[in-house]
């Protein structure tokens, strides 16, 4: 069965979406070759994925041209240019058609491996009777600037947002998808104008029954992803050591990535078992020095991993295939986002009881085991060290499941039952000591306005004592005074 992308793929310059003014003047250009007029070389670049060669193969159906095709997989020196291309510049086909060469990713050609190789280009450029159709990522590489001269430079901007939309619409409803607009617009604006990555998307999401603009969210970043399909058609397609190690040049991704890609994709290429075998043993290989950097925190390791990775599965190969093989985005990575949440989950718990133990994130793992262990053997005791842990109930839950949880909870109940009632007594010793210290404070009060009335009855009577003291000595004097 095709996948969506040759299944849906433009049979024709009017089928292929967007580019008109790219469109028009291909139209023109093979119409002058048709009437004997002849033109320069056309050098299409762009992005990744915006449809270079599909333009070109969509043109020679409108036309009826026979195509040949050199690509990034083959050798492309001076003497394979002139044996494969060289002939069919200035012939027509053995059909008697005329013949439109398209020569892949012309800015990847190597000055150490591909030797003359653009310099053989130019001059086939020069005397070519036949279409040339020439793509690149970047038409302004140093290694094209002595071709420049001689092709018209016609630049592919990346697809807008819309357009996509048009087409995964289309698309969706010819599969009688069960998917709403708005996951079809993020689909599109997610390809960054690449429609080839945008009908990839659209299909695994079907194929997996997980077409909600959530998953769109989780979907990795595009222009990676360019990255690591282009090196895979490398390695998988070459036979050749040298293009197979300079694979990865570009790519923005850790050699243990790549070996993921690569163990996911090698079945879909090699169709003889023996290959898989051998491929799969350079792999493993690859793996073998991948874990020595690990442990021995020396990535000089990497190097060796990244050759036996590109050059040993290249060179696997018996024969060359130049069938189209739809390479897949790695179970792994989607079974990781899927469980994502649940690993985020233990972190957590790992964290929690690493910091109760006082103990390593490593120990803690151990204790986490044992924790599922005790659950089984002694839940009330597993139900208390959660507790102990300040695990919560999603945790609880998800980890020892609803049985634990509910012991926890009724644990947890009991607690907060008898806390009540510690509460509960407190308060009635707390109203209890309140009462004494009033009781205290007004006996206080009243012994000291008891001792300040005793002290003012004792001032008021020593007042009148002396009040007394003095009548009693003035009689004196009256009666002395009365005598003299």
């Amino acid at each position: 069965m095709l996948n969506w992308i040759e299944k849906y793929r433009p049979k024709t310059l009017d089928e292929v979406v967007g580019h008109e003014k790219v469109k028009e003047k291909l139209k023109n250009w093979i119409k002058n070759f048709l009437e004997g007029k002849g033109g320069k070389p056309i050098l299409l670049y762009g992005p990744p994925g915006v449809g270079k060669t599909t333009l070109a193969y969509a043109l020679a159906n409108t036309y009826g041209f026979d195509v040949i095709e050199l690509n990034a997989s083959d050798r492309r020196n001076a003497s394979a240019i002139k044996r494969i291309v060289g002939q069919s510049a200035v012939s027509k086909s053995i059909l008697g058609k005329r013949t439109l060469i398209i020569l892949d990713e012309v800015d990847g050609i190597s000055s150490k491996e591909d030797t003359g190789g653009v310099g053989e280009l130019i001059k086939i450029a020069k005397i070519a009777k036949n279409p040339i159709i020439m793509t690149a990522n970047d038409a302004y590489a140093p290694v094209l600037k002595n071709l420049l001269n001689y092709v018209d430079v016609v630049e592919l901007k990346p697809l807008s947002s819309r357009d996509i939309y048009k087409v995964l619409k289309k698309i969706a409803e010819k599969e009688n998808l069960n998917v709403d607009d708005k996951t079809l617009r993020a689909i599109a604006n997610h390809s960054a104008g690449d429609l080839r990555s945008a009908i990839n998307d659209l299909e695994a999401l079907a194929l997996s029954d997980d077409l909600h603009y959530e998953s769109v969210q989780k979907l990795p970043d595009r222009n990676r992803e360019k990255n690591i399909f282009d090196a895979l058609r490398i390695i998988l397609k070459t036979t050749n050591y040298g293009i197979a190690t300079t694979a990865l040049m570009n790519v923005d991704e850790t050699p243990d990535i790549v070996e993921e890609w690569l163990a996911e994709n090698i079945p879909y290429e090699c169709e003889n078992l023996e290959e898989v075998a051998k491929a799969y043993d350079y792999l493993s290989k690859a793996d073998r020095f991948l874990g020595r950097a690990v442990k021995t925190q020396n990535y000089s390791f990497w190097k060796y991993a990244t050759n036996l990775m590109t050059a040993g599965v290249a060179l696997s190969k018996k024969q060359k295939y130049r069938k189209w093989t739809p390479y897949k985005y790695p179970k792994i990575f989607r079974l990781l986002t899927v469980t994502k949440s649940e690993r985020e989950l233990i972190n957590k718990v790992l964290k929690k009881i690493a910091e109760k133990t006082h103990s390593s994130k490593k120990r803690a793992r151990f204790d986490l085991n044992m924790l599922k262990i005790i659950s089984i053997d002694n839940p009330k005791k597993a139900a208390e060290l959660c507790i102990f842990f300040e695990l919560t109930e999603d945790e609880i839950e998800k980890l020892f499941g609803k049985n634990l949880l509910k012991l926890v909870k009724q644990i947890k109940k009991e607690e907060k039952k008898i806390k009540k009632e510690i509460k509960k007594e407190e308060k009635k010793e707390e109203k209890n000591i309140t009462y004494e210290k009033v009781k205290e404070e007004k006996d206080k009060k009243r012994k000291e306005e008891e001792e300040k009335a005793n002290k003012e009855k004792k001032k008021e009577k020593k007042t009148k004592d002396k009040e007394k003291e003095k009548k009693k000595d003035k009689a004196k004097q009256l009666t002395l005074d009365s005598f003299f």
